[in-house]
């Protein structure tokens, strides 16, 4: 009975260094397809019994009451916020940092390229870091690393790829915080490709939103994020298949947690940053986008789908603009023979009506509107003409663009009648040059005269005074000769 204890004691012992001996040193090539798929498991969020579920509910007011602690809903076409509950606090994302990492993957390169995993890929990613056990030197295209990334949540691939893109994942991670900026995630800072904890790795659900609105408008991303089966076929050097499926149980409809809209999530957990999960479902032509950070558990799912429903029910069809309703006035010149000619104001204004399927919030009185017409009508306008448009703007996000048409006209003038003004132009411009010629030859005229007649007279003046005194001296000499 003792030696049958020691035997078993001393083949556990053997059982368990065995083991961890293949985990840390990775030798198992031929790795088994159930030992494969549990490796793909989601090993990044945190299970609840349904006990524990804490489930999300509207309160009296119809507002929502969930479990996050940071959540956002926006509408993925114009960025409207929906609903918010402090969308900007700043929280550990965990794995929904891979929607970035998979977004700029999808930017920066082609799903035939080749990645071949470095010794940091596979053994630098962390403790109980969730993976594919990739090994080292093995190639998987840029396909395969996608689905890999986005449904089984691998940091392996993750920093594989960041490798690929970059040479280093520090390099990597540059890039992150510059295109993260970029698209308006100002309150963000990733440290690394996957979102494994970093106390310098932070983001806002707000932010998360942001990106995930770029990322949607990827084919190749919404083609791994909405993915829920995918094998990755052997490698050269692992030689059995990768049978993947996605994480996200709100896409499964056998789940209890499936929400019927939903078109794509990414799940992610850590201890310190609890359950996240972003997520972007449609309904009724209604696009929309929901974070939620510092969850707990599969609440993450039920905080969804209250968070959906709430948002598409906020939606109903309204008239925003009616005809006639946006008008302005333009000034309307003609160029001619380098002149600028005057021909009045052209008053136009919006002759459709714009009905949008909206959230109650968006009216007539909280809608903004730019006018992108020009400064001045150069071409002259008929009744009818687009002259521009009238932007619709909602909560600073563009809404539509409408036509703006002339509702007034402004004609330009005939060439052969300008041709004709600037002839008879000339004619009195010439007939008063002449004028003004004759005029000034008069007064010329009349000057030399009057300066002729003044000589003429100070001469005659003169004249008489030396004949006065002539006459003067005659006498006196006539005088004295008498005498």
């Amino acid at each position: 009975m003792r030696y049958g204890k020691l035997i078993f004691t001393l083949f556990l012992l053997y059982t368990i260094i065995f083991n961890n001996a293949i985990k840390i040193f990775g030798q198992d090539e031929n790795l088994s397809e159930e030992e494969t798929v549990f490796d793909s498991m989601d090993m990044s969020e945190e299970e609840y019994n349904d006990e524990d579920i804490i489930p999300a509910y509207l309160d009296e007011n119809g507002e929502p009451v969930i479990v996050a602690k940071s959540a956002v809903v926006i509408d993925a076409d114009t960025g409207v916020i929906l609903y918010g509950k402090d969308e900007n606090a700043m929280h550990y994302p965990a794995s929904v940092t891979k929607v970035l990492t998979s977004l700029i993957a999808c930017e920066e390169t082609e799903p035939s390229d080749l990645v071949t995993f470095s010794d940091a890929a596979v053994y630098g990613i962390g403790e109980g870091s969730s993976s594919i056990a990739v090994r080292v030197g093995e190639t998987l295209n840029m396909e395969q690393c996608l689905h890999a990334i986005l449904m089984a949540s691998a940091n392996d691939v993750c920093v594989g790829v960041a490798e690929f893109i970059d040479g280093t994942e520090a390099a990597f991670a540059e890039r992150m915080n510059r295109r993260a900026k970029e698209l308006g995630a100002v309150n963000t800072h990733f440290a690394n490709s996957h979102g494994y904890h970093n106390d310098n790795h932070y983001t806002t659900a707000y932010d998360m939103a942001q990106i995930l609105r770029e990322a949607i408008k990827s084919e190749r991303f919404m083609e791994s994020f909405s993915c829920l089966t995918y094998t990755i076929p052997t490698t050269n050097i692992v030689d059995e298949e990768r049978p993947l499926n996605h994480k996200a149980k709100i896409l499964w409809e056998e789940s209890p947690y499936y929400y019927q809209y939903i078109k794509g999530a990414k799940t992610g957990f850590t201890d310190q940053a609890g359950n996240t999960l972003i997520s972007y479902a449609e309904k009724d032509g209604v696009k929309l986008i929901c974070c939620v950070l510092a969850d707990r558990g599969v609440n993450t799912y039920t905080d969804t789908a209250l968070l959906f429903d709430y948002s598409f029910g906020l939606y109903s069809t309204q008239t925003l603009v009616s005809p006639g309703e946006l008008s302005i006035v333009l000034p309307a010149v003609q160029y001619y023979n380098g002149r600028t000619i005057d021909l009045g104001e052209v008053t136009a204004s919006v002759k459709d009506s714009y009905s949008a399927y909206v959230p109650g919030a968006v009216n007539k009185d909280t809608i903004t509107v730019s006018y992108d017409v020009p400064d001045t009508i150069t071409a002259g306008a008929a009744v009818g003409d687009v002259l521009g448009q009238a932007e619709i703007y909602y909560g600073g996000n563009l809404l539509t663009s409408l036509d703006i048409t002339a509702d007034t006209a402004a004609e330009l003038i005939p060439e052969d009648v300008l041709i004709r003004e600037e002839k008879l132009e000339e004619l009195i411009s010439l007939a008063v040059k002449i004028g003004i010629g004759v005029i000034i030859f008069i007064i010329v005229v009349f000057i030399i005269n009057r300066i002729f007649n003044s000589k003429m007279y100070r001469h005659k003046r003169k004249y008489k005074k030396q004949r006065r005194r002539y006459r003067k001296a005659r006498r006196n000499n006539e005088r004295n000769n008498r005498r």
